[in-house]
């Protein structure tokens, strides 16, 4: 049960006030495909995610001093704790929550309208190797000095991800380097410049160096992760610049609805670990204007393509 201000209403009492001659305007504050789905008998629907919710809400109950129940999914979803705080912040003063929600209701065998989806499962991507699908994956990289930054992105020449036994075994991916693009500078010639810089001996030497590589060796599972957050740790060796490094980030690694395998990690790289060492404070006295954070910031998303 979550914490909060608003007044509960248990499913007994609830059950009766909506039998009763005067019930109270029921609320399910999922988005519009669940409650579709499934809802209590009598719900009208106002999704809390939906920037127009307010709004939705002055539609359905212009009178302020009307008695709301509002409920979400479960005990554990802050759906409509969250609905509770936005009304109560716009001057709706009868908010009452069914803390349990749609969960709490139908495990008590109460009549809905509709009926609840049965659980599918994502399938598994298939045992062997998985190629990464270089046309929808994507680099992106920050680099930052004291009062600036500048962002782009770089391109994934080749990857491939082997899937054993249901899980990820090894994998390894080459960053095409010459690829480095700007996405901060509007002046074409000043973009100009920079990529040549970041492409020159001072950064990157890409044309000695013209790729990067990742060799994935080892990958550790999360306990109790939560969507949308880290799931697992990735380790492994990035050679860059001749120079290769352990490094080691979380990541979200999960399948895709339709069986794919994808990779979304954040990740921050002390550059001079690779001897890309321009402007750094750790190396060079009196730099100025050209001091540059040690630290570049990556966004890593990969996916892989369908077999075949």
């Amino acid at each position: 049960m979550q914490n909060n201000s608003s007044p509960q209403i248990s499913r007994e009492e609830l059950a009766s006030r909506l039998a009763g001659p005067n019930p109270p305007l029921l609320i399910d504050v999922l988005p519009e495909d669940d409650y579709a789905a499934a809802h209590l008998p009598g719900a009208t629907n106002a999704c809390v995610f939906k920037v127009s919710f307010l709004d939705d809400i002055k539609q359905l109950a212009p009178d302020r001093s009307r008695l709301l129940v509002l409920y979400g999914c479960s005990s554990h979803d802050l759906a409509s704790t969250t609905a509770a705080e936005k009304l109560s912040a716009a001057g709706y003063n009868q908010l009452v929550q069914y803390q349990g929600g749609l969960e709490d209701w139908c495990a008590a065998g109460r009549p809905i309208e509709g009926k609840l989806p049965a659980r599918t499962s994502i399938p598994a991507p298939g045992e062997g190797i998985h190629q990464i699908d270089i046309q929808r994956s994507r680099i992106e990289w920050i680099g930052r000095n004291l009062l600036n930054r500048h962002f782009g992105t770089l391109r994934v020449r080749a990857g491939e991800i082997e899937v054993r036994h249901a899980a990820i075994a090894r994998g390894k991916l080459t960053v095409d380097m010459d690829s480095i693009q700007n996405a901060d500078v509007e002046d074409p010639a000043l973009r100009k410049l920079l990529i040549a810089h970041l492409k020159s001996d001072d950064f990157f030497d890409v044309q000695r160096f013209p790729t990067a590589e990742f060799q994935l060796s080892n990958i550790t599972a999360f306990a109790d992760s939560k969507p949308g957050n880290p799931n697992t740790e990735i380790r492994g060796t990035l050679t860059l610049k001749s120079v290769s490094n352990n490094i080691a980030f979380p990541a979200i690694v999960a399948p895709t609805p339709d069986g794919l395998l994808a990779v979304d990690a954040h990740l921050d790289l002390d550059r001079t670990r690779w001897n890309v060492r321009y402007g750094s404070g750790k190396l060079y006295d009196k730099l100025g204007k050209h001091l540059v954070n040690d630290q570049i910031s990556i966004e890593l998303k990969l996916v892989t393509r369908a077999p075949g």
